[in-house]
């Protein structure tokens, strides 16, 4: 079919996506905003915000003295400031209580807490474009797009005021613009979310790197694309580095994380991996069981380019966070710092069901899906809502033994509590090798995917 003539019906389609997963992460937020205060490191990204609105300043220090996060937290609130003697200053990155003060200014809370649903609705509809323009169908491309606005980490941290959901964004939608010859305008957005991203944080720095050699890839001499991709990237690199040395007094990008115990290099990425994978507190299967379509979807990919390019984008991510005894994300929902990248796997997750083309793979994705939104709505009537550290168990999960009156989070494996059991950890391994086999097993050959792409948005 001709692209330009297909594109008024995923619009269509995308538009039913988005009303899809709309409904139920705005019922979130307004839950959250509502029923709870916000957890871990929430109220203290909230707390810059509020030390602009009364003080013009990101000096959060008199915020926490004088018990000006009343508006958002009950109190007490221990301070998260910088290591002396910067330590008036935030501990935590300002890019995203930037990014978010305007609604924090209109909203409060609930403002900010409405905008990380459209961060959300964003990152789902540049999946959509991804998988289509990757030349998936339509039917797997939805599916998938669902699946991961209602099946992964963007349902969990939509109601939640964390900046993973940012770099989520700007990884899909880089790896979107970037599939085919990229657009001067779809450039300078590219260039603006690279350059934010170690304002946001300075953990996504390797993000930042990733993306702009796959970004220089894609755009090869062209001198006006070029142009076009440097002028905000460069303004706000040079921005950072000016706040930095007029604030900080320094050109470090980590200074305000000075003394973190969480270093790099010190863990071993295999066991990490296994953690990150197979514990059921802080990992993603788990919780996100969609994802066990990943591997059957990248063995069936091969080298196909959007999966050389998703590796590109984030596999020094990955395999630096890998190296950190913090890999599991603090005081959290799970799986925390691999929500910056998981809504970037879309791709092999639809190729998956593109290729299978299989009612019990599409009906287990569904399960997965389903299974999400039970344990992050099973999550809200837990006293921790959702987040643990060091627990030993999935919380959703303790939650619907205490219903059910039964037993077996025990069964499950659990890193900090019994990592030196390795048989949990054999057994669900084995079993997620099975699904893969399950999954590869119907599959049979259909049109190369990415051979005939459809046009993306205008």
């Amino acid at each position: 079919m001709d692209p330009e003539a297909a594109l008024p019906k995923d619009r269509r389609t995308l538009a039913a996506v988005l009303a899809v997963c709309g409904v139920p992460m705005v019922a979130s937020a307004l839950l959250q905003r509502y029923t709870r205060m916000p957890e871990g490191d929430e109220p203290h990204y909230l707390a810059i915000n509020e030390a602009i609105k009364r003080y013009g300043s990101i000096h959060v220090r008199p915020v926490y003295d004088n018990w000006d996060f009343t508006a958002f937290h009950p109190g007490p609130l221990s301070a998260h400031v910088a290591a002396a003697p910067h330590d008036t200053l935030p501990w935590h990155g300002i890019g995203g209580p930037v990014l978010w003060h305007v609604p924090y200014l209109l909203g409060g809370r609930t403002g900010v807490l409405l905008f990380m649903v459209v961060v959300s609705l964003l990152t789902v509809a540049n999946v959509w474009w991804l998988l289509r323009r990757a030349g998936l169908d339509r039917f797997p491309s939805a599916l998938t797009a669902v699946a991961i606005g209602l099946g992964s980490t963007v349902l969990t941290y939509t109601a939640k005021v964390f900046v993973e959901p940012l770099a989520a964004l700007v990884v899909v939608y880089a790896l979107r613009v970037l599939a085919a010859t990229p657009r001067h305008r779809d450039l300078l957005l590219l260039g603006a979310g690279i350059g934010a991203l170690p304002w946001v944080h300075s953990r996504f720095l390797p993000l930042e790197a990733s993306l702009f050699l796959l970004a220089a890839w894609r755009i090869g001499r062209d001198r006006r694309r070029w142009a076009a991709f440097l002028a905000p990237l460069g303004v706000l690199t040079a921005g950072l580095f000016t706040y930095l040395w007029t604030v900080w007094h320094s050109l470090n990008p980590s200074i305000n994380q000075a003394g973190d115990k969480h270093l790099l290099f010190g863990a071993n990425p295999v066991k990490s991996l296994v953690g990150v994978l197979l514990d059921q507190e802080h990992g993603v299967l788990f919780s996100y069981p969609v994802f066990l379509l990943v591997l059957p979807g990248m063995l069936l990919a091969g080298r196909r380019r959007p999966q050389l390019m998703l590796l590109a984008a984030v596999g020094p991510y990955c395999a630096i966070l890998l190296t950190s005894p913090g890999w599991w994300g603090g005081w959290a929902p799970p799986a925390r710092l691999w929500a910056a990248v998981l809504p970037a796997f879309a791709y092999p997750i639809g190729y998956a069901l593109h290729r299978a083309r299989n009612v019990y793979v599409t009906a287990f994705a569904i399960l997965c899906v389903v299974t999400t939104a039970a344990l992050e709505t099973l999550s809200r009537f837990s006293p921790s809502n959702g987040f643990s550290a060091d627990f030993g168990y999935l919380v959703p999960l303790r939650v619907l033994e205490g219903l059910a009156g039964l037993r077996f989070t025990g069964y499950l494996p659990a890193w900090y509590t019994r990592a030196d059991a390795p048989w949990p950890f054999l057994w669900w391994g084995l079993a997620a090798v099975a699904v893969t086999l399950l999954v590869l097993l119907p599959t049979r050959v259909r049109p190369s995917a990415g051979t005939a792409p459809t046009a993306g948005p205008p």
